[in-house]
Formats: C-alpha cells, sequence, structure tokens
C-alpha cells in the first residue's frame, strides 16, 4: 500500500514539472523572443510603459547584427546562468563573449533617515549597506538584484537592524523565472550587521527546465565600511 501511494505522488511530482515545462514551452513556441521584435514586444507586455519605451529605445539603437546577438545571448540558457552566478570581488566587472556581456557587483554604504520622530544620541548612526549585482548586455541592462540592510551604531557595536530586503528590480530575460527565500539579518551586538538571501532560477533549456539557486549576503559595519557575497547553493 505504501509503495502503491509512493509511486502516485511520484507521477503527481513529474506530472507538475511537465506542466510547468510546457508553460514555458508555450511562451517559446509563441514566438516571445524568437527575433528582436517579438522580444519588444515582450517587454512592453510585461513592463511598466515609462520603463519598457526607454528599455526597447536603447534596442533600437543597436545594429541588426548585435539585435541578433542579443536574443542569441538571452536563449543561451547556460551563458545566462553562468552570467548570474559568476563569482565577482566589489567594485569589480567581469565579462563574456569577447565583451558583449558584463556582470557588475557594487556595494555602498551610506548614513539613512529613521523615524526622524524619535530622539537619539547624536553617537548614534543609522546606515544602510547595499550589495548589488548587475549583468548588461552591449551595455543594456537586462538584470539587477538587490539585497540591503539598515542598521544602526554608536562606532562600538550594532545597536540594531531596522530592516532588510533582497529583490530584483530588474529582469528582462524571457526565460527565466526569478524567486526569493530564507531573508534573514543578524549581528546586533557585534561589529558587523549582516542579511542574506536565497534566489531560486528556472530556466527553459532544450525542452526541460533547469533549476538552480544562491545566496546573495550583504554586511555593513561600525567603520561604515561594507561588503557581500555570492554563493551556489
Amino acid at each position: 500500500m505504501l509503495k502503491k501511494l509512493v509511486s502516485l505522488l511520484l507521477v503527481a511530482v513529474l506530472l507538475s514539472i511537465s506542466s510547468f515545462s510546457s508553460a514555458f514551452a508555450d511562451d517559446i513556441a509563441k514566438g516571445k523572443i524568437t527575433n528582436i521584435s517579438s522580444y519588444m514586444t515582450w517587454i512592453k507586455e510585461n513592463t511598466n510603459e515609462e520603463e519598457a519605451f526607454k528599455f526597447v529605445e536603447q534596442i533600437k539603437t543597436l545594429p541588426l547584427d548585435k539585435q541578433e546577438k542579443f536574443i542569441s545571448y538571452l536563449n543561451n540558457a547556460d551563458l545566462m546562468t553562468k552570467a548570474l552566478t559568476e563569482k565577482l570581488e566589489p567594485g569589480e566587472t567581469k565579462y563574456l563573449e569577447n565583451g558583449d556581456i558584463s556582470i557588475t557587483l557594487n556595494e555602498t554604504n551610506q548614513s539613512i533617515n529613521f523615524n526622524p520622530m524619535i530622539k537619539s544620541s547624536s553617537a548614534i548612526q543609522y546606515r544602510r549597506a547595499t550589495y548589488t549585482k548587475d549583468i548588461e548586455i552591449f551595455g543594456i541592462a537586462i538584470l539587477e538584484n538587490v539585497v540591503w540592510v539598515d542598521y544602526s551604531h554608536d562606532g562600538n557595536s550594532i545597536l540594531g537592524i531596522q530592516g532588510c530586503d533582497a529583490v530584483t528590480t530588474r529582469n528582462f530575460i524571457p526565460v527565466w523565472s526569478l524567486s526569493w527565500s530564507g531573508l534573514h539579518s543578524w549581528g546586533v551586538g557585534g561589529t558587523r550587521a549582516y542579511a542574506s538571501a536565497d534566489i531560486t532560477f528556472s530556466v527553459l533549456y532544450q525542452g526541460s527546465i533547469t533549476l538552480g539557486a544562491g545566496e546573495l549576503g550583504v554586511w555593513g559595519d561600525i567603520s561604515n565600511l561594507s561588503g557581500g557575497w555570492i554563493k551556489k547553493l
């Protein structure tokens, strides 16, 4: 009986995966990213009007041969996955495909106003540390992932963490579905405030779904410095 139940559950899981894959395949079959024209249509349908207009205008400035390359890169699941998971040092930029694709990692640590209605000692600082990874094709931004943490300190230790988040602020890659989970922060009482989250991506590749995941993290310290990390899961 137990063996039969396990078999039924396995069938249900396989059918679910098959259905998910078919949904992606239907999008491809409809010609959404087979050429630059259909890609721009997809952008207009899935992005707010102002942002779509700016992006499409950038695409139009590319020569036809680069427009074709742009689409071929987007459809290359291995290449896009490599770009997403490429390890970088803060402030570093790496290039793929002879410089056509760039991946940049930036960090910032800025002063913020936290609830001005609350009076606090002038020795207490409120900061936001941000870690941002950008992917561009021919200088046109197609993906941006951001993780940040808001924290306070008095120069000696972390007094509190006021908030954190991990978001995809831009995703112009039709065959990618990105989701975040496991957002958490820590570090009160120490000299660094931390935040991290896991990102999972689903990619249509040769008729099947390839799943990948990574962790993005950020830290800010009592000297107003910041850093972070990216690692595969």
